[in-house]
């Protein structure tokens, strides 16, 4: 079956279910009175936001940090899907039910996971239909998980990777402040802080690659250089603030 006609995935294309459009706009609202009152949220850079469909990424060291973007942009839980390992969020219907009330999953299948159900092609197409409708955008954490306070881990090519199948720019940004309210390991929030969420420049996939031929090499190359920009930028912006 063509992964578009799977009705498992169908709140992904398209003008989505009214149940869901309500939960994900209260959940918005909750939001924005938390980083207005508990944490207030200042947001640098958002002239940087591109007027089309981007990818998100930034440092990860909070539970609270796919909101924090959402808000920082001024877009609402609506326009924005993660993605999520199939084999953990979508074979249970309640899991992927109860996440989906207020984030849009995409499904992707982990290099470590034996019984492989999608392929990288079929996560890319569900990704393409979701941001197409609307000028949708996605969230990716490039270190993979989250990780201590102003260590960056490694990034993950899986951005890049999108970035360029889809044609779509990277907006990189960096969170400052939420791992100290609801850290790794945290049920509940801390004591009530400042965040600051800093939009740094977009990278478009494009200006990466050098003619059109479009052969598999220089794909790769295109992503392992993108990979790098994207992870010095964050990484600068990152050792500035923590020192």
């Amino acid at each position: 079956m063509d992964v578009l006609q799977n009705p498992k995935y169908s709140y992904l294309l398209g003008k989505q279910p009214l149940f869901y459009k309500i939960f994900k706009t209260l959940f918005y609202c909750y939001s924005k009175f938390v980083f207005k009152t508990y944490a207030p949220l200042r947001v640098f850079g958002r002239d940087n936001i591109p007027d089309s469909s981007f990818i998100f990424c930034s440092n990860h060291n909070s539970h609270m940090d796919v909101a924090l973007l959402a808000v920082a942009s001024k877009k609402s839980f609506n326009h924005f899907g993660m993605l999520a390992a199939r084999d953990y969020w979508f074979e249970n219907w309640i899991k992927r039910g109860a996440v989906n009330t207020i984030m849009n999953l995409i499904p992707v299948d982990r290099q470590s996971n034996e019984n492989k159900k999608l392929s990288i092609q079929d996560s890319e197409a569900l990704c393409n239909a979701f941001m197409d409708y609307g000028q949708r955008n996605l969230i990716l954490f490039p270190e993979g998980t989250r990780g201590e306070p102003g260590k960056m881990l490694p990034f993950k090519k899986g951005a890049a990777t999108f970035s360029l199948n889809l044609n779509k720019p990277i907006l990189p940004a960096v969170i400052h402040g939420s791992h100290k309210i609801w850290p790794r390991g945290r049920v509940f929030f801390g004591l009530p802080t400042r965040i600051n969420v800093y939009i740094l420049e977009p990278i478009y996939p494009r200006s990466f690659l050098k003619d059109s031929s479009g052969s598999d090499t220089e794909a790769a190359e295109a992503i392992k250089n993108m990979t790098t920009t994207l992870e010095q930028s964050i990484k600068e912006k990152v050792e500035t603030l923590y020192g």
